[in-house]
């Protein structure tokens, strides 16, 4: 059950973070806004995998069922737990209005 409601979250989180982050920033920086939101994506699942496959190591093995739900259970565990730091973290932000889009000096003169 815990892997379906973590099924659930991520499919509903991540069409929502790319366009939280593009909409944060003026037109002329969705590049740039893009770029850092991929690359920071990239990292959290590395770090994740990283971070679960050491608790895995540090509590289970993969010579049995019982050593395997001895890992698989603390680490799944962590990585909820990073999760709802997430959470937390977006809840903390919150949302922001798009910056408007500053005028030239030849738009401005005209």
């Amino acid at each position: 059950m815990p892997l379906v409601i973590a099924g659930i979250g991520i499919s509903m989180a991540l069409p929502i973070a790319p366009t939280a982050a593009l909409s944060a920033v003026a037109a002329r920086d969705v590049g740039k806004a893009s770029g850092v939101n991929s690359t920071t994506q990239r990292f959290g699942s590395a770090f994740g995998v990283a971070v679960a496959a050491a608790i895995f190591t540090a509590h289970g093995h993969l010579t049995g069922g019982v050593g395997f739900v001895g890992g698989f259970r603390p680490a799944l565990a962590a990585v909820a737990g990073l999760s709802l730091l997430g959470v937390l973290t977006a809840l903390a932000v919150g949302g922001r209005a798009r910056p408007a889009i500053a005028l030239t000096t030849e738009k401005a003169v005209a």
